[in-house]
């Protein structure tokens, strides 16, 4: 028989406490957390704005030495300072022009007004050339179909043949006087008024619209009526002839009035030659003979008097 003593609960206790050896406890304090996908980017946030802030006062203190870049200028600004005259930049600036100026210039220049130029109030700003290509070649082509419509209506089905040489002899003609005559114009303002106003450029502006008014005359002229052609060219020869004299009048009425009336009456009868000539030539039917006299005689008649002019002009 056991005879240990029976222990109670307290001394129980003891003893386990006693058997169980004794662990030193250990605790950690956690100071900081790992950085998380959000705290990345506030950090983030928070250094660009230090950044900012610091650029912001350090260009404020220094703003003499470091400043930002100018603005860049535009290459066709860029390419109208450097091109030069050889060169295609230099006249793509004469291109650069869009519908409604061109439709404004062309209606201008069937519509003289003696109180206002034409080359000031539409032109000046913006030549371009443009619209006095498409105008050219626009009453080239209208000559080639108009006269060989007019062809077709007057001769028999096996003597009509389509007639290709208008198209050259009517660019011939039209180009040589697009150029030429703003040329004469231009050395004669030189020459005279010791005076440029007007650029050679400009003056092919003014020249080529100058002809819009034949686009549809030369339409007309396909009416196989003597009077009525002869009304047409002298109607649209006042019109567009009256265009020109409004314009070039302010620069030349500085001179004698004499030579003032001179040098407008050559402008002129040069522009009433050409649209005579083109009549004569395309349109009006007569005896080969009899028409192959009346071309040379107007066109002698023209050079003859333009000749005198420019021989009284030199005198003066």
């Amino acid at each position: 028989m056991d005879k240990r003593p029976l222990l109670n609960d307290d001394s129980l206790n003891e003893q386990q406490a006693a058997a169980v050896p004794q662990m030193k406890s250990h605790t950690h304090v956690f100071t900081s957390f790992p950085s998380s996908a959000v705290d990345q980017d506030d950090a983030d946030e928070n250094y660009v704005g230090n950044n900012n802030r610091d650029a912001h006062v350090y260009n404020t203190t220094n703003s003499d030495q470091f400043s930002l870049p100018r603005p860049a200028i535009s290459s066709t600004a860029n390419n109208k300072q450097q091109s030069r005259l050889w060169q295609f930049d230099y006249y793509r600036q004469y291109f650069e022009v869009d519908t409604k100026q061109v439709l404004q210039r062309l209606l201008g220049s069937i519509t003289p007004r003696p109180n206002q130029s034409y080359f000031d109030s539409t032109i000046r700003q913006n030549p371009d050339l443009y619209g006095p290509f498409w105008v050219c070649v626009t009453f080239i082509f209208t000559i080639a179909i108009s006269g060989n419509i007019k062809d077709y209506f007057r001769l028999s089905s096996t003597e009509f043949q389509i007639d290709f040489s208008k198209i050259t002899l009517s660019s011939i003609i039209l180009f040589l006087y697009w150029w030429l005559m703003p040329a004469f114009v231009y050395l004669f303002f030189r020459w005279r008024l010791n005076r440029i106003e007007y650029t050679y450029l400009e003056l092919l502006c003014v020249y080529g619209y100058s002809l819009t008014i034949f686009i549809p005359i030369c339409i007309l002229w396909m009416i196989q009526i003597n009077w009525l052609q002869w009304l047409l060219t002298i109607f649209g020869s006042l019109i567009s002839g009256s265009v020109l004299i409004v314009t070039f009048w302010p620069t030349v009425s500085i001179d004698q009035k004499r030579v003032t009336a001179l040098s407008m009456a050559a402008v002129f009868l040069m522009h009433t030659c050409l649209a005579v000539s083109i009549m004569l030539v395309f349109f009006h039917v007569t005896d080969s003979k009899t028409k192959l006299s009346t071309i040379s005689t107007t066109i002698l008649g023209t050079v003859a008097t333009t000749k005198r002019i420019i021989a009284a002009t030199a005198k003066i």
